[in-house]
């Protein structure tokens, strides 16, 4: 009885092996969660590349006026040359703060 027993298994078990090209229903959610994550990944990839792009315009910007500024091409009063600045690298700095935190989460913020 146990040969039989140990036939059926191996049949059972070599039938499972060659059915390998039927995917069940969670292995069907498990490739659309992947494919979702590689989606989400691209995009998160390219807003951040047009972010780095935006803030090196802004501050190639500045830096121009900054020049123009010491070189006395331009005149400003010197709070509004200070708030200028300052406003720039704060959008820069939490710009860049807002990137890295959404492309390298936290472990407890993962799904």
């Amino acid at each position: 009885m146990q040969e039989k027993e140990k036939g059926t298994l191996a049949a059972s078990i070599k039938a499972s092996l060659q059915d390998k090209s039927k995917t069940s229903a969670t292995d069907l959610l498990v490739n659309e969660r992947v494919e979702d994550s590689k989606a989400d990944r691209e995009l998160k990839k390219s807003y951040a590349r047009w972010f780095v792009y935006i803030l090196i315009g802004q501050l190639i910007v500045m830096n121009i006026a900054f020049f123009c500024v010491g070189f006395g091409w331009l005149s400003f009063d010197e709070w509004s040359l200070n708030l200028y600045m300052g406003g720039t690298l704060a959008e820069v700095f939490g710009v860049i703060l807002v990137i890295t935190k959404n492309l390298f989460p936290t472990k407890s913020n993962t799904r």
